[in-house]
């Protein structure tokens, strides 16, 4: 069976949503890459001010500091342990080092990838924007989150999809019938 997965997708594709569902239906714990960022910004030491500094222009922070985050959390889970990364393998070295350290581990995994329109996203982020004041809502650092997707998630997933790894989720529906189509793939493993 396998116990590690990754959700991918836009900002607002669904992906934190997701993994508390499937952590819920599980019991398996959620890493996920912009909540660790945002527990470093709110140190407000030097890492924490340039963490808060490329968050808020909508850039991504350096390949090498998103890897040791995931890698730390592979390191530190049991081998019989499952776990859930959102927000991870932003980037194709990412992607790659990921697989490898997933194959050096013998930890099997998927990705599961929420496709959603630009538009439907940036409709859930004028209301998450409302609800939780985040800062990389904003729309004008949508913008820049959405170009940085296409040009390095985007390819992300490509790879991930070559090693027959990704799960293609249709993230428009409401959370509940998303799950539902993402549990009966997974289930079917």
């Amino acid at each position: 069976m396998i116990k590690t997965f990754i959700l991918m997708g836009l900002t607002g594709s669904g992906k934190g949503k997701q993994a508390e569902l499937l952590s819920n239906k599980t019991g398996f714990p959620v890493i996920s890459t912009g909540g660790r960022l945002r527990e470093i910004v709110k140190v407000g030491d030097a890492v924490g001010k340039k963490v808060a500094e490329i968050m808020n222009s909508g850039d991504l922070v350096p390949s090498w500091f998103v890897q040791y985050i995931f890698q730390q959390a592979l390191f530190g889970i049991g081998e019989n342990d499952g776990v859930i990364f959102e927000g991870a393998c932003r980037m194709e070295p990412e992607a790659r080092l990921f697989t490898e350290v997933c194959e050096w581990l013998d930890r099997d995994f998927r990705v599961l990838y929420f496709k959603v329109s630009n538009a439907t996203v940036a409709e859930r982020l004028r209301k998450r924007q409302k609800i939780e004041d985040r800062q990389d809502d904003d729309p004008a650092v949508f913008q820049s989150r959405l170009k940085n997707f296409h040009e390095h998630t985007v390819p992300a997933v490509e790879y991930f999809r070559s090693i027959n790894k990704v799960i293609d989720i249709d993230g428009e529906p409401l959370p509940d019938a998303v799950f539902a189509e993402l549990w009966q793939k997974i289930s079917a493993l």
